[in-house]
C-alpha cells in the first residue's frame, strides 16, 4: 500500500483511492465477505454504507456533485459588463463518515479547484444528544440557510445575506446539542486547514434554536446566533461578497462588493424564523455586522435579510433534522418524483461609517429576487431552475442591474 509521506491531505487521497479499488476488485471478483463480530448490514440507497447490526460501527462513502449552467447580464456580468454563459461544475465532493460507539468522524474533500480540505472532525457522543462534543476542521452555525447542507437548501445558491455573513468551515471544538424543542451550539475557532484570503486568529460562534410547535402538521421554528471574530480581513469587500444568487468563474455570474478597506474585528448576529404546513413553507432571516478597521482603515457597517416562500406541488413535505435545527430534502412519494416552487427576495446593505473616508463599494446596496422551481426525482437526483434579478444603487461597471438564468443537476449519494 502506498506510504502517506506524514501529509495530511495526501493520506485521505490515498485511502479513498484505495477503497475504491478495493470495492471494486472485490464486486469484480464476487467473493466472500465475512464478520469475526456482529452481523453487517449493507446499505447502497445512498451511497455505500457497511454497519454492524447493533449500530454500534458504521462506514459511509458518499459524497455530491453539482452541475450548473448560469447565462447572465448586466450587473451581474461585472468583467464584462455584457452577456455571458458559463457551465462548470460548482461542488464535487466525496466523503467519508461512520461511527464508533461513542466516537463519530466525518472527512469531507473537495474534488474541484485543486482540491481541499472541506470538513474533518471527530465528535464525542457519550454524554447523549444533549451535549456532544466535536473536534476539527466543521462548520460553524451561523444563521439557518448557511447552517443546512448545500445540497437540499431551496434555491440553488444562498440567500445573498447568507452568503455575505458566512462563517465558513473552520478548526476548533464546538459543544452542540439538542431535544424536541430546542437546538444550540457555541464554539471556538481558529483559521482552516485550507486558508483562504483571511487569516482567523480566533471566533466564538453560537447559534440556538427553539420549536414551540413541531407536530406533523406544523412545524414553527424560531432561532438567533451571533459571532465575534478577530483575525486579519486583507479584504472585506472579497470576505462580504455575495454572489446574487448564483455562481461563475473569473467573478462573473456574481454581484461582489469591493473595497480597499482592512479590517480586524467582526461582529455579527442574526435572527432566525421559519415555518413548516403540510406542502408549504416559509423563511425569514436577517443578519447585522459591525467591523472595526485596522490602523488608518474605517469602520464598516452591514446588514442584510431575505424573505422566503416555497410549495410543493405534489405535496409532500418538506424535512427537518432537529439535531442540527435545519431543514433537508423533500423526499418523493412517487416514482414521479416532487416539484416544488419558490420565491425570494434579497437585500444588502454595506456601507462605510466615516463619511470622509477614500473608501468606495461597488455596488453599495443590493436587491435581488430569485423565482424557481426544483424536481426531486428521487432521493438522491434534483434538478433545479432558477431565475434571478439583481438590483445595486450604484453601478458596477456601468451597470446597476442584471439577470440570470441558473440551472442544476445534483447527485448526491
Amino acid at each position: 500500500m502506498a506510504k502517506c509521506n506524514g501529509k495530511l491531505m495526501k493520506c485521505f487521497q490515498v485511502a479513498v483511492r484505495f477503497m475504491i479499488f478495493s470495492l471494486v476488485a472485490s464486486a469484480a471478483d464476487g467473493g466472500e465477505v465475512s464478520s469475526d463480530g456482529p452481523d453487517l448490514v449493507l446499505k447502497t440507497k445512498s451511497g455505500f454504507e457497511i454497519a454492524t447490526a447493533d449500530g454500534d460501527y458504521s462506514f459511509k462513502l458518499g459524497g455530491r456533485i453539482m452541475l450548473d449552467y448560469n447565462h447572465y447580464d448586466g450587473v451581474i456580468n461585472r468583467q464584462e459588463g455584457e452577456t455571458g454563459s458559463d457551465v462548470f461544475f460548482r461542488r464535487a465532493r466525496l466523503e467519508l463518515k461512520g461511527k464508533a460507539k461513542d466516537w463519530s468522524y466525518v472527512m469531507s474533500y473537495n474534488l474541484t479547484g485543486g482540491g481541499s480540505i472541506d470538513q474533518l472532525h471527530a465528535s464525542y457522543t457519550g454524554f447523549g444528544e444533549a451535549a456532544m462534543l466535536t473536534f476539527g476542521q466543521q462548520k460553524e452555525d451561523f444563521g439557518l440557510d448557511d447552517t443546512g447542507s448545500s445540497k437540499w437548501i431551496t434555491g440553488i445558491e444562498r440567500a445573498m445575506a447568507s452568503d455575505a455573513f458566512d462563517t465558513g468551515n473552520n478548526v476548533g471544538i464546538k459543544l452542540h446539542g439538542a431535544n424536541n424543542q430546542f437546538s444550540y451550539s457555541i464554539g471556538m475557532y481558529k483559521e482552516s486547514i485550507d486558508a483562504g484570503d483571511n487569516s482567523l486568529d480566533t471566533a466564538l460562534t453560537g447559534r440556538i434554536v427553539y420549536r414551540p410547535i413541531m407536530n406533523d402538521d406544523l412545524l414553527v421554528h424560531l432561532g438567533a446566533a451571533f459571532t465575534q471574530r478577530d483575525g486579519e480581513f486583507d479584504s472585506l469587500g472579497a470576505r462580504l461578497g455575495v454572489r446574487g444568487g448564483e455562481d461563475g468563474t473569473a467573478n462573473r455570474g456574481r454581484v461582489r462588493y469591493n473595497g480597499d478597506i482592512n479590517g480586524d474585528e467582526q461582529q455579527a448576529m442574526n435572527i432566525e424564523a421559519a415555518a413548516v404546513f403540510g406542502p408549504g413553507h416559509l423563511q425569514f432571516e436577517y443578519f447585522s455586522a459591525d467591523v472595526s478597521g485596522a490602523t488608518a482603515a474605517p469602520d464598516l457597517e452591514a446588514s442584510g435579510y431575505y424573505v422566503q416562500a416555497g410549495w410543493v406541488l405534489t405535496g409532500e413535505q418538506r424535512s427537518y433534522k432537529t439535531k442540527a435545527g435545519v431543514f433537508d430534502k423533500v423526499k418523493p412519494s412517487s416514482s414521479g418524483g416532487a416539484w416544488e416552487v419558490f420565491a425570494r427576495y434579497d437585500a444588502l446593505d454595506v456601507s462605510d461609517t466615516q463619511a470622509d473616508a477614500t473608501i468606495s463599494f461597488d455596488g453599495g446596496d443590493a436587491e435581488a429576487l430569485t423565482l424557481g422551481v426544483n424536481w426531486y426525482y428521487s432521493s438522491t437526483v434534483k434538478v433545479a431552475l432558477n431565475y434571478v434579478h439583481a438590483k445595486t444603487d450604484e453601478a458596477i461597471n456601468g451597470q446597476d442591474d442584471g439577470d440570470a438564468i441558473v440551472a442544476r443537476l445534483q447527485y448526491a449519494f
